[in-house]
């Protein structure tokens, strides 16, 4: 099945090779969780801060439990700092 991801920040240099700027479409197996797409492309778990699917957030202890669907987009941002 097919989603959208979306990688902010830091964590677009975790994307696919030919991805545009922070957004890509890629193709996953049904039924995988949040926390599986994201050990696949390598993103350290520290670095992700706020994970939010058709815009609704996931709890950072959620990730590991919330199958994604055909069609759904997967946003991550990592930690910002600001003064």
């Amino acid at each position: 099945m097919r989603i959208t991801l979306k990688l902010f920040a830091t964590l677009a240099r975790y994307l696919p090779a030919g991805a545009g700027r922070n957004v890509t479409e890629i193709d996953i197996a049904e039924d995988t969780s949040i926390g599986r797409v994201l050990d696949d492309l390598g993103v350290p778990r520290e670095e992700v801060h706020l994970a939010l699917v058709d815009g609704v957030y996931v709890a950072p202890e959620e990730l590991d439990s919330t199958p994604l669907k055909p069609g759904q987009a997967l946003a991550v941002w990592p930690p910002v700092a600001g003064g």
